[in-house]
């Protein structure tokens, strides 16, 4: 099934072949990429304005610096640079995570185009065409770059628009995009290694995280910096966009996604279509557990994902339980910082229960977004035409939904439990005081919202499926936004009650409130209830 005997390909392509590939390529990325320009604007703003916020003068901003003492926040956010300025704090602060959001949408559209496109064979009709397998990947990778660039630009213009240095943004918005390609890059070679398309998301998406880890290390101690010129992340971290920029990182970030284009494009032309480099042994014996009905398949195939999505979590919360004991102590030392944090709600008196509740309130972010992407699945089970064969038995519409419904929500407990505990760890490695159960508290707090978002997912996959995911995800992210700096800015209350986090309290600063609790999962049910009678009613989409 997956030779590896090199196919006879056709003659270089004509010019009037590519304007047709492009737009087909266009048309499969473009509702993705507008959502992903959306979310890291967004984001960048948000970095902004709390910026602005929490550090008005110049005495303020110096303070930052301090943090290049605390291991544990270098490790996460790196060493500060320029961070006296809008643009220096953003990156600094939050473009660890603009990377990484970038990277992970790179890393599934690029296995969609390339591996899930010949999954469903609908490859072979594009190649019938007078163009060549090498030519195609190498359009597929030119409107995943511009993509990427188009991200990056939207990164720019809003910093630009903050009063962050225009030059600065351009370049970092330019980093941002060939960090985020180089990751496609690797998928983009992997799809040429491996035949499933799972393997080959799975795969880049360790190889991203490895990287992380190894920035970590780097981010240590100051004898390790050098280890940033082994990750993409160190690149970005040597860029330094807002004062004296490090051409050489640039360089990198913009020729390594190019090398691995090329590389792709080679490889592509050395194996046949639907087949892999790698192929694997047709001797293996059969694996039949988990099918005995469809929701022990669907744990089956997506049993991976919750794997992975568990563990990234539970990495970013050790590490913010580590940070606790350092931001206590900011806290505690900077009276503008504090009176800020009281402006938004905080307790003076108990600031650290506070911050534990913010991480828990994003915490839930990211399981809401698992979430999402879990009910993601049930749609790529119906896109690629395995649902026919399982309804076509006595297995009702009902059953196979509610099954990837009840697994989506245990998955979300688990992580919700399991980050708490990570937390907890960090917090005791370094001395810190809250207790297990006021971690767990903040953690298992948001699992009335998660419920919500879990039902949005599945509305929209029952009315429409093709956006199963990013609205929700879109949704839940706009969602936390609101809550983070409504407060902060005045927002009408109105405006704020929009926000399914704002009717949480901030456990364990303040105690749980049952009744909002019920009313969020409630309409998490009734929604989820709407969409199984959404999905009862309409016919089955291909992708």
């Amino acid at each position: 099934m997956a030779s590896a005997a090199p196919a006879h390909h056709a003659a270089p392509s004509p010019a009037g072949a590519d304007p047709a590939v492009l737009r087909l390529m266009v048309r499969l990325v473009r509702r993705g990429v507008l959502l992903l320009a959306l979310g890291l604007a967004l984001f960048a703003l948000v970095e902004a304005v709390s910026y602005a916020a929490a550090y008005p003068d110049a005495a303020s901003r110096a303070r930052i610096g301090e943090f290049q003492d605390s291991p544990a926040v270098r490790m996460m956010q790196g060493l500060p640079h320029a961070v006296d300025t809008v643009g220096g704090f953003v990156v600094w602060d939050g473009g660890w995570m603009m990377q990484s959001i970038a990277a992970i949408w790179a890393l599934l559209v690029t296995g969609r185009l390339l591996r899930g496109e010949e999954e469903t064979e609908r490859a072979e009709f594009v190649l019938t065409g007078p163009v060549h397998a090498g030519r195609v990947l190498l359009l597929q990778f030119l409107v995943i770059g511009c993509a990427l660039l188009l991200a990056g630009a939207a990164v720019a213009a809003t910093l630009s628009a903050s009063d962050a240095a225009a030059g600065g943004s351009v370049l970092f918005g330019l980093g941002i995009a060939g960090f985020a390609a180089t990751f496609a890059g690797i998928a983009a070679v992997l799809s040429q290694l491996f035949v499933m398309r799972r393997r080959v998301t799975a795969l880049t998406a360790t190889i991203l995280g490895s990287f992380y880890v190894l920035r970590m290390v780097a981010n240590s101690d100051d004898a390790l910096t050098w280890l940033h010129w082994a990750t993409p992340y160190g690149w970005m971290d040597e860029l330094h966009a807002y004062r004296d920029p490090n051409w050489a990182a640039l360089a990198l970030l913009l020729l390594a996604p190019a090398a691995l284009a090329v590389a792709a494009a080679r490889l592509r032309l050395a194996r046949d279509t639907g087949g892999a480099l790698l192929a694997e042994k047709d001797s293996r014996p059969p694996r039949d557990r988990l099918l005995g009905g469809p929701t022990a398949f669907a744990w089956r195939t997506t049993r991976g994902m919750l794997l992975g999505w568990a563990a990234g979590i539970c990495l970013y919360a050790l590490i913010t339980g580590l940070l606790v004991d350092a931001v206590a102590d900011f806290i505690a030392d900077d009276p503008s910082y504090r009176s800020m944090l009281e402006s938004i709600g905080w307790d003076a008196e108990k600031m650290v229960l506070s911050f534990v509740g913010m991480m828990g309130t994003m915490l839930g972010l990211f399981t809401s977004l698992y979430a999402c992407w879990r009910i993601g699945a049930a749609r790529a089970e119906e896109s690629a035409g395995r649902l026919d064969a399982v309804l076509v038995r006595p297995v009702s519409r009902e059953r196979w939904l509610g099954g990837h419904l009840a697994l989506t929500a245990a998955g979300a407990t688990l992580i919700a439990f399991a980050s708490g505990l990570a937390m907890w760890a960090g917090i005791r490695l370094t001395g810190g005081g809250p207790t297990l159960a006021d971690v767990l508290g903040a953690t298992l707090n948001a699992l009335p919202a998660i419920a919500f978002f879990t039902g949005l997912a599945l509305l929209v996959y029952g009315l429409a499926p093709r956006l199963a995911v990013a609205l929700p995800a879109a949704a839940a992210f706009t969602a936390y936004l609101v809550e983070m700096i409504g407060p902060g800015l005045d927002w009408p209350e109105p405006v704020l009650a929009l926000s399914p986090f704002h009717h949480l309290e901030p456990v364990p600063a303040e105690p749980f409130a049952p009744v909002a609790a019920a009313v969020l999962t409630g309409l998490g049910l009734v929604l989820a209830a709407l969409g199984l009678l959404a999905f009862h009613r309409r016919d089955l989409t291909g992708d």
